[in-house]
């Protein structure tokens, strides 16, 4: 992997547009890599944050795996951070989180830009291309689909009806862990967990903890140090909100999906890829299902290092 380490990183304050305030009037993003080198712009989930490359107090962000192939040395990496409505009344829509990622863009220097999104950043970055074409040059779009799936949309409904009921009672932490760990057994796949874990619980305590309940607490219990629940009210229904027209999108775009993706089947990238004017497909046979993005990062990468290598 590439050293980061001689590669400067500097903060950029990015005004929001007066139209989006309700979101709040500025957000963050930062950028690292080569001065002057061509700009990518990474973005994940809606827990990722604009600390791609490097964290805020040093070690690895939170999409290492990838960053050699991106290659720091060669290239400027942005990353930014989504912007909500933190009081969890309104949620934006990919449409909006497009308008302030293009905002971005410009105050790093102005695009043309190859996005690499994945999960919600792939459905900003369609977005992104679908609305400013002039800033799009080439587009990676990882496990996420035109619209959203029916059935995921149920699930995060669920969760969001979790959050909601926890903070109507002063337990808006609790119900956020809750909704993070029931979002974990979508994320995952059975497969991984009957590998990782026991089925059942140890004794006849209704609320006794399983092998896999106990990992789900962790992660949720985790989860409070990058989210609010009144944060993830707004980006959870902005992913519900999400619709673009692959039609209008006319940058090169690679589509990856998982085969074992329960939130965006494999069945969504391909009509994606096949909708799009330049579109080409990869469905990649993993046991991670929607992370795959996180933890498949050297497949995606011979993948995605070739598609760069075209520009």
């Amino acid at each position: 992997m590439t050293d980061l380490a001689p590669c400067p990183a500097i903060d950029i304050d990015v005004p929001i547009p007066v139209s989006l305030h309700r979101f709040g009037a500025r957000t963050s993003a930062r950028l690292s890599g080569r001065s002057g080198g061509p700009l990518v712009a990474m973005l994940g989930g809606i827990s990722a944050d604009r600390f791609v490359a490097a964290g805020a107090q040093g070690g690895s962000g939170w999409w290492p795996g990838l960053i050699g192939t991106i290659d720091p040395a060669r290239r400027r990496i942005l990353g930014l951070d989504f912007a909500a409505d933190e009081t969890g009344r309104t949620a934006p829509s990919t449409h909006d989180q497009a308008e302030i990622l293009a905002a971005a863009i410009v105050a790093a220097g102005g695009g043309p830009a190859t996005i690499v999104g994945a999960s919600y950043g792939g459905m900003v970055a369609l977005a992104l291309a679908e609305r400013r074409p002039d800033l799009v040059a080439r587009l990676v779009v990882i496990s996420a689909p035109a619209a959203p799936h029916p059935a995921a949309t149920a699930i995060r409904e669920l969760q969001r009806r979790i959050v909601a009921l926890a903070i109507e009672a002063g337990r808006g932490a609790e119900g956020l862990a809750i909704a993070r760990g029931l979002a974990m057994t979508t994320y995952r796949t059975p497969e991984e967990f009957a590998q990782r874990f026991a089925g059942g619980i140890p004794d006849a305590d209704p609320l006794g903890v399983s092998e896999a309940g106990a990992y789900l607490r962790a992660r949720g219990q985790a989860y409070d140090a990058v989210m609010s629940p009144e944060r993830f009210l707004s980006l959870s229904a902005s992913i519900d909100r999400h619709r673009i027209d692959p039609a209008a999108i006319r940058a090169p775009t690679l589509v990856i999906g998982a085969s074992s993706d329960r939130l965006v089947p494999p069945g969504q990238c391909a009509a994606l890829a096949a909708a799009l004017p330049d579109g080409r497909l990869h469905i990649l046979d993993c046991l991670w299902g929607h992370d795959m993005f996180l933890k498949d990062a050297q497949r995606l990468g011979a993948l995605i290092g070739p598609f760069l290598e075209e520009a």
